[in-house]
């Protein structure tokens, strides 16, 4: 299974996996998709990705069709995470049998096999797409090819240079490229995939299906990519603070119309997000590209932060004080904005909101998540 975001990378991890794990292995294993079915229409790429493969969305399994009573499973293989949680982590019997992903490794179920974690790797999809063609290079389908390389693809801006390429994902583009049958050369004639025509169609496409959001509500925008991640705080061992983080592809200043009154909106739909999931604090990760008058070129990629919190001494001291020295993310507070005031104001006398422009514009989330363990832990 996938994370809990379900984005394109986890998505088509999964299901290359299962089929793979299937096909190959002898091992009947179903690609389980962690987000509500209601929630596929979030992200068209998701989409726009499984026609382009021929996969069918109605044969997915998701997280809301697994039983509520019992255990959905007794074994798992880990994609694009490698810790088994939430209901999945209740069942004590629950074995994690396989992992491959491409986040900080967390330690746990070591005797996975296999057990991949590389970081850096651009896309998890790279990994799965090595995995397979170390053991079954021949048998690499078109329609799976073609999946993993839209994972590829988007994760790393089509390999762009100086990106987020590294060189799991430039070794597993042009096998792909060969195996989805969108090339009519072989793989090892394949030097710069960036320079492919066929390459750079497809990611054109996935990037305009991905920043398709314009008609989503600020509350669709923050159930789109959301991860939880729950913590053990410094100060009480035996206590817990769940954490969640949402990655938005819009700026606050896009969402709220830089008027007070969307302030105000989007203010009040992150208190409720916090509620509604009995988080202790909210993060809203925004990145975009800045295209206004003055940013020359495609544009200036940016980041902001929001913050919710419970008014917590220890955890607004941790937090506030980790952000602000943190020179992994280089943030800076904003706050004068109509818009930005309203939206604090939105959190009450219980909760706390704060927001930040990020300076390292390549922070994402696999970089905070860490971070904000540090700061509590």
């Amino acid at each position: 299974m996938g994370n809990e975001a379900g984005d394109l990378d986890s998505l088509a991890s999964a299901i290359a996996y299962a089929w793979y794990a299937t096909r190959y292995l002898g091992q009947p294993t179903v690609p389980l998709l962690q987000t509500p079915r209601a929630d596929m229409p979030l992200r068209a790429e998701n989409l726009y990705a499984l026609e382009f493969s021929g996969v069918d969305p109605a044969h997915l399994l998701t997280g809301d069709e697994l039983p509520a009573n019992v255990p959905p499973a007794a074994k798992y293989a880990l994609l694009d995470h490698n810790t088994l949680a939430g209901r999945f982590a209740a069942d004590e019997s629950a074995r994690v049998v396989a992992i491959v992903d491409h986040h900080a490794d967390e330690r746990n179920h070591l005797n996975a096999s296999p057990r991949i974690v590389e970081v850096p790797t651009g896309s998890c999809t790279s990994l799965v797409a090595r995995l397979i063609r170390q053991e079954w290079a021949e048998g690499m389908s078109r329609s799976v090819a073609r999946l993993l390389l839209c994972g590829v693809l988007i994760d790393t801006g089509g390999l762009k240079p100086g990106g987020k390429a590294e060189a799991a994902d430039r070794e597993a583009a042009p096998f792909l490229l060969e195996k989805a049958g969108l090339v009519s050369t072989g793989a090892d004639e394949i030097e710069d995939v960036h320079e492919v025509k066929e390459a750079t169609e497809l990611t054109q496409t996935l990037v305009i299906r991905k920043d398709s959001v314009d008609q989503l509500s600020p509350r669709d925008l923050l159930r789109r990519d959301y991860k939880e991640y729950r913590f053990v705080p410094a100060w009480n061992a035996e206590g817990s603070l769940l954490v969640g983080l949402a990655t938005v592809p819009r700026s606050v200043r896009a969402i709220t119309g830089g008027k007070k009154k969307g302030g105000r909106e989007l203010g009040e739909t992150c208190v409720g997000w916090l509620m509604e999931k009995d988080l202790a604090v909210l993060g809203v990760l925004t990145s975009w590209t800045d295209k206004r008058k003055g940013h020359h070129g495609k544009g200036k990629h940016r980041r902001e932060m929001v913050w919710v919190i419970r008014d917590d001494k220890e955890v607004k001291e941790r937090l506030w004080k980790g952000l602000e020295d943190s020179k992994e993310l280089e943030v800076e507070r904003r706050k004068g904005k109509k818009y930005i005031d309203a939206m604090e104001e939105a959190g009450g006398k219980d909760l706390k909101i704060r927001m930040y422009e990020q300076g390292n514009a390549k922070a994402t989330r696999k970089v905070t998540a860490p971070l904000i363990r540090a700061f509590i832990e």
